[in-house]
């Protein structure tokens, strides 16, 4: 499952820095997504691979054994996989119908840039900017700067109106892993370092006082969203690691950090995390508001361990729980 996938490629990047469970944990994890052992439906064919985690560690030096199937995977999201009339990634059923959603972003770019890195194929780079660049900015609302989740799901020209948490998430997600990822001399760094920034600034005007970010981004008077906050966040220590973000946004970091905790149990169960969601009933900001959340939704995790793990990336040991 893409949650597991997502999952897959936190504990990956905690296990590089040191992390618990450790690499060889980690690449056993893995080890039967890259012997196509694991048979499953999914709407990207480099899931059954392991996804971005298998890509990482390829770009790493740690999974060399996986080289082959990321070619494979590659080769086919590049040569087979549906496209809209832009040339976006669309709904692998009914393609005709050019459905485009913004967790393609996450699906793939960061797969086909670390495959790409790994191989010596720029063509997967360049195609994992492609989609993400488009993607970002086919969704973008202009007033806001926000991203909307989706367009053409509920019928020919519909567009959602939402500003999902996780949606934004997403494509913020996305974002970072190119910037993390691309190397400096390549001809769109300077783009996609652009797009992170004004994704990430469009996302900290909404940073509630707690820190946290709510399943309709512009609306307080929807629930505490837990997985948006923790890519979010994930996001902005990357910015703060690289020095992209002016160092005063430590604050919201910290911030948010210290909220989310307030959203982990003591058994690290995590609350308040937005069930599936693709463009509920008609796409309106009351239908994403009505969505419901649950207890350890398996959309949880990745999420969290992303955010947590940066976290230590930038020296931190511990929050402090109060302000």
């Amino acid at each position: 499952h893409y949650t597991g996938i997502l999952l897959l490629h936190a504990m990956a990047r905690n296990a590089l820095r040191g992390g618990s469970p450790g690499l060889d944990e980690v690449q056993a994890l893995l080890g039967p997504f890259v012997a196509g052992e694991k048979a499953f439906n999914c709407n990207f064919p480099n899931y059954r691979c392991g996804g971005n985690a298998t890509a990482y560690l390829l770009h790493e030096g740690r999974l060399p054994e996986a080289a082959e199937a990321a070619r494979h995977y590659a080769e086919e999201i590049l040569n087979d996989a549906p496209r809209d009339s832009n040339d976006i990634l669309c709904y692998p059923h009914n393609p005709a119908q050019h459905k485009i959603w913004i967790d393609v972003a996450f699906a793939v770019s960061p797969f086909l840039l670390y495959s790409g890195r790994a191989l010596c194929e720029n063509r997967y780079v360049e195609e994992g900017v492609q989609q993400t660049v488009k993607m970002v900015r086919l969704l973008r609302d202009p007033e806001n700067g926000l991203l909307n989740q989706a367009i053409n799901i509920r019928g020919p020209g519909h567009r959602s109106q939402d500003h999902w948490s996780r949606g934004n998430g997403w494509g913020i997600f996305a974002l970072a892993e190119l910037v993390q990822g691309l190397p400096d001399s390549h001809s769109r760094r300077a783009e996609t370092e652009q797009l992170f920034l004004e994704l990430l600034e469009a996302c900290l005007a909404f940073q509630d006082e707690d820190g946290m970010w709510h399943q309709e981004i512009t609306r307080m008077d929807s629930y505490v969203e837990t997985s948006g906050t923790g890519l979010i966040l994930y996001a902005l220590g990357v910015g703060l690691e690289r020095g992209l973000v002016p160092e005063t946004h430590r604050a919201a970091f910290i911030k948010g950090l210290r909220g989310f905790l307030s959203y982990i149990a003591l058994d690290g169960s995590v609350h308040h995390t937005c069930v599936g969601c693709l463009c509920p009933g008609e796409g309106t900001l009351e239908d994403y508001m009505a969505h419901p959340h649950r207890v350890n939704d398996a959309h949880s995790f990745g999420p969290m361990v992303l955010a947590f793990d940066q976290a230590v990336r930038l020296g931190f040991s511990e929050i402090d729980p109060t302000p």
